[in-house]
């Protein structure tokens, strides 16, 4: 870890030195049990962001970036600790408006006249658009004195990712965008759509049942995970943080940011396009459009994928995201 950051000390009775990381938790007869790592906080953009650094601080940066609602313990522990094994270091961190970063309680969340302004093809008022958050994310890397990084996305954060490229390249060595869009209208929709859900008055038990529910229907194929398990993963996230208006105001903002098209057209740096063909979410074609619209990139489908990045898959995309960075320039 760097000296100089502010550590946040976290109290839980999860942080077993036992647990390697998040997916060995589920070989415990202990289902809660993972470790709680170090989390410090950045002032970033104007706002508090919290974040994990893992790895040397001499090894080549990578800058990982969740998707819509979603925390950094999204990128499972042994994800991460399967990058700093290969030589790696890596940060995680929470969007704003999500996790332990900072919420812009009064921003307001949308209602009725943004589904009519969205429906007149208006602009939709959001508090923060993506190219915001891209900003939140150069300004962590300038807190953490990190001149370029290796940057990948799931999803939200892929469409994040692919702004950092295009407006900031000078900070960016490679770019990985996995389950992402370009956000180009025409393409297909899922079988499945973003549910802004009033959960207002439901119990912590009710919840999770939700949150497992939409889980299930994003991993798109059958599980092996009991019950149990399901609601070990949604319970970590839950009791971590739990916050609905940010979760509508990250969804306001990409509908209200538009396509990045023309920005994808223009990278010229090495990039990774990884998409799942079990999308339900963002179906292939969402895939296949971002590849197509990236001069050079490398596209990876993985048969097995939803819209869901599990134990099953990290291997693959480890060694694809190795090899394109060992591919970057030096």
């Amino acid at each position: 870890m760097n000296t100089g950051k502010i550590l946040i000390v976290v109290a839980t009775a999860y942080a077993f030195s036992v647990a390697a990381a998040y997916g060995a938790s589920f070989t415990d007869k202990r289902l809660d049990r993972h470790i709680e790592y170090p989390t410090y906080f950045a002032h970033s953009n104007g706002l508090s962001i919290a974040y994990q650094d893992f790895g040397e601080p001499d090894n080549p940066a990578v800058l990982l970036i969740m998707g819509l609602g979603a925390q950094l313990i999204h990128w499972q522990d042994n994800f991460v600790l399967g990058l700093v094994n290969k030589g790696y270091r890596v940060i995680r961190f929470d969007n704003r408006d999500i996790g332990w970063s900072e919420k812009l309680h009064g921003a307001g969340t949308p209602g009725i006249l943004t589904g009519i302004r969205f429906k007149l093809g208006m602009g939709l008022g959001a508090p923060y658009l993506l190219d915001d958050m891209a900003a939140d994310a150069i300004g962590l890397l300038d807190h953490l004195q990190i001149r370029q990084a290796h940057i990948a996305g799931v999803s939200m954060g892929g469409m994040i990712a692919q702004i950092m490229a295009g407006k900031h390249p000078e900070r960016v060595l490679s770019l990985t965008s996995i389950m992402s869009s370009t956000g180009r209208k025409g393409l297909p929709e899922g079988t499945l759509e973003v549910e802004m859900r009033d959960r207002e008055g439901l119990s912590r038990d009710e919840i999770l049942q939700d949150i497992v529910r939409a889980s299930k229907a994003i991993y798109a194929k059958e599980s092996t995970r009991s019950e149990a398990e399901w609601l070990a993963r949604a319970a970590r996230g839950y009791d971590r943080n739990h916050y609905d208006d940010g979760f509508a105001r990250q969804f306001w903002a990409i509908v209200d940011s538009g396509d990045r098209i023309e920005l994808l057209n223009n990278l010229k740096l090495p990039s990774l396009v990884i998409h799942g063909s079990l999308d339900p979410l963002l179906p292939l074609p969402h895939g296949e459009d971002t590849a197509s619209n990236i001069p050079g990139s490398t596209f990876l489908v993985l048969d097995d994928m939803g819209h869901y990045m599990d134990e099953e898959h990290h291997a693959r995309v480890i060694d694809a995201m190795h090899t394109l960075i060992q591919s970057t320039p030096k």
